[in-house]
């Protein structure tokens, strides 16, 4: 066989020219660039503000007002929930028989219609006296007699009026107790923990679940009165959020600021409200800052506003 030499091999041209190609447009694309804010070039976490620990804005743990047993558990931990809806119930069968039964009371008009008739009569027995009274054929006892009667039985048919209004009043009270077995959601949240079972025997005292919401969430921080002097509720703050190696940042403002300065550390409370639409958990170690970042910072704030961040540390 013989080999020819010097000859170039017209497929690996081709092959090299295409790869050519790709690297060029993937160029022009930014496919091929480097992210533009490096690990290495940030300073660290704690430089970026004052420390604090994050917490739910809202945060319930609830019970029963009254000793009793647990009939149902409806959600369980981690179970996003709406206010209002139903979490834990209690026995509530004999509560419930209650509110049947004076139900059947408050509509009952019995008493009413029998005290009308009462009246009716007595009336009529009144005008009667009275006509035979004018007529010369009865004594004026009789008339008086008559006439009590008729004011007697106009008083019984208003005392049973004002009973049948009890009987309402009476029947809203059971409804409220018996509403009162059920522990409801107080907000939009997320079920954090329950702390009970089916069947279990709960005193007045006793928790049985906690509701909290972590969007938003609340950071307090001690800062320098000094720097507080300037800061009001509604302005802007920077949260860096740090979970384990990675970094965030959280879109906050300044909820309110404490009226009493801690003489000791010479601090004040500054509560700041961060936007949390990730949901990430309360009880984060968080920096914040009031001042609009730099250097760095800035890039990691700038390409938060673009993508979101998420960096190594």
């Amino acid at each position: 066989m013989v080999r020819q030499r010097g000859r170039s091999n017209p497929r690996l041209g081709w092959e090299s020219c295409m790869k050519m190609i790709v690297l060029a447009v993937a160029a022009a694309m930014g496919l091929g660039a480097q992210p533009t804010v490096s690990v290495d070039d940030l300073p660290r976490p704690e430089t970026f503000g004052i420390k604090g620990v994050t917490r739910p804005s809202q945060d319930a743990v609830m019970g029963f007002s009254f000793p009793t047993s647990v009939l149902e558990v409806l959600v369980s931990d981690g179970d996003v929930v709406t206010m209002g809806a139903p979490l834990v119930r209690a026995d509530d069968r004999e509560a419930h028989s209650a509110v049947v039964l004076q139900t059947i009371r408050a509509q009952s008009r019995i008493d009413v219609l029998a005290e009308e008739k009462a009246l009716e009569l007595a009336e009529v027995e009144l005008s009667a006296t009275k006509t035979a009274f004018e007529g010369g054929g009865g004594s004026s006892i009789e008339l008086d007699r008559a006439q009590l009667g008729a004011d007697t039985a106009k008083l019984r048919l208003e005392a049973s009026q004002q009973r049948f209004q009890e009987q309402q009043v009476q029947l809203e009270q059971l409804q409220i107790r018996f509403e009162k077995h059920t522990v409801n959601a107080p907000f939009d949240g997320v079920v954090e923990s329950v702390i009970v079972a089916v069947g279990d025997t709960v005193r007045d005292s006793d928790p049985v679940v906690r509701v909290v919401s972590v969007d938003p969430l609340w950071i307090d921080v001690a800062t320098p009165t000094e720097q507080t002097m300037g800061l009001k509720a509604g302005d802007p703050a920077w949260c860096l959020v740090r979970i384990g190696d990675d970094l965030r940042l959280m879109n906050a403002t300044i909820e309110g600021i404490s009226p009493v300065a801690d003489s000791v550390t010479g601090a004040r409370r500054v509560r700041v409200e961060a936007s949390n639409p990730e949901l990430l958990p309360a009880g984060l170690t968080v920096f914040v800052r009031f001042a609009e970042p730099g250097d760095a910072w800035a890039e990691l704030s700038a390409k938060r506003g673009q993508d979101g961040v998420s960096s190594d540390g």
